[in-house]
């Protein structure tokens, strides 16, 4: 069963209130069954994939082939001008594999590029699935695989954010890859961001059967999928700027009814650590010095819980408003200039690291890591923008 553990930067606070940083972390435990899969390649085939793009891109997708086990579904969507659903979403041990070779093998790129109709597309053929039924344990992993190198002159990153919010509510994530310097990176960002996925660039056509194979395999890993955070927030108590941490630093919107909040998380991978970042405003002391309870947080995955608390203590003793753990300061401070330098928010990125640098001093790991980082997206491009958001951990998956 997953776990979660929440910390503060500072535990005790002033009787006329402050603001805190806190986070919390989710441990997702170890998958008890193996998962089944339902695959939805989406491929660009557009004009501008002629050549070595489009050949790799079927490369990549006979090399999905050979991951899948009988029980997955796979299905391939190609779009152009308008979309075609080359495969219809089929048992992978039903298949021909002739047939599936040479479904692959007629891919062609031709025409311009109508990305939002091929992610409908795949939407609609993975929703052609009943989860309930197809799935002999559990919720089946549900994974839109997008590969594109072109703008989708029709739709804007808006519209694209709220076909991904219907997509999440499907129960599917999508994996967004965008190759070369051509593609809407807004748009990219929007799709794996919002959709509970990951965005990622690739330089060339060399990149495209790795990013298939990963998401295929990390797809075989996953031990909760839908999996949440509920907020449950004493009165007075003000909640923002909350990010997801890892494994990707990203945007959160947080869905509010009164002082319940939730947060969705991406789905739980084995060994695959998780962290939100957040700022607390904790209101002026009501009563006496004292513990108190500002959110009750509860995770939700695959039908278990697991709860902790955000607390702090009022005070006047200056001995306990002194203590300060500064790594959660840290921690949220740089999810935000990753997340900045992940939109190519250059200026606003520095101004953080100069907050960072004023605080916590120019000798400090993080600080140094977030003053390299910011210099390298600001001499490169969309390769180092894209590494900026993950964030350097150990072999445990936590930040060191």
């Amino acid at each position: 069963m997953a776990e979660i553990r929440t910390d503060v930067n500072r535990p005790a606070v002033p009787m006329d209130g402050t603001t805190i940083t806190a986070e919390v972390d989710v441990e997702p435990g170890t998958q008890s069954v193996a998962v089944q899969r339902h695959i939805a390649l989406c491929i660009d085939a557009s004009g501008s994939m002629a050549g070595s793009k489009i050949e790799r891109a079927r490369d990549g997708a006979s090399w999905v082939f050979g991951l899948l086990e009988d029980d997955d579904y796979v299905s391939i969507v190609a779009f152009d001008s308008d979309a075609e659903l080359v495969m219809q979403p089929t048992r992978w041990g039903d298949i021909d594999r002739e047939e599936a070779s040479q479904a692959v093998d007629d891919l062609s790129a031709g025409g311009s590029t109508d990305m939002f109709d091929g992610l409908h597309t795949a939407q609609r053929a993975l929703e052609t699935l009943d989860v309930r039924e197809d799935a002999s344990e559990g919720t089946p992993v549900r994974r839109i695989l997008l590969l594109s190198d072109g703008k989708d002159k029709h739709h804007d990153p808006e519209e694209f954010c709220d076909l991904a919010i219907d997509i999440d509510e499907s129960g599917i994530r999508v994996e967004a890859a965008g190759i070369g310097e051509e593609y809407n990176e807004d748009t990219i960002r929007t799709l794996g961001t919002t959709a509970r996925g990951e965005w990622t660039h690739l330089d060339g056509p060399g990149d495209i059967e790795d990013f298939f194979g990963e998401a295929v395999e990390q797809a075989s890993s996953v031990v909760a999928p839908d999996a949440d955070l509920h907020l449950d927030v004493l009165e007075g108590v003000e909640i923002s700027e909350v990010y997801r941490a890892l494994p990707q630093a990203q945007d959160v919107e947080v869905y509010w009814e009164n002082t319940e909040a939730t947060i969705k998380l991406p789905d739980l991978i084995e060994r695959e650590h998780q962290r939100v970042v957040m700022k607390i405003h904790v209101p002026a002391s009501s009563g006496e010095a004292g513990r108190v309870d500002l959110v009750d947080v509860t995770l939700s995955a695959d039908g278990e819980t697991a709860t902790d608390t955000i607390s702090v203590e009022y005070t006047e003793d200056n001995g306990k408003l002194a203590e300060h753990n500064e790594e959660v300061q840290l921690d949220h401070q740089q999810t935000v200039v990753q997340t900045e330098l992940g939109k190519g928010n250059v200026e606003a990125a520095e101004t953080t690291v100069e907050k960072m640098t004023t605080i916590h001093g120019e000798d400090t790991e993080i600080v140094q890591e977030a003053e390299r980082q910011t210099e390298l997206v600001k001499e490169g491009g969309r390769a180092e923008r894209n590494q900026a958001t993950k964030i350097v951990s150990d072999d445990e998956g936590v930040r060191k």
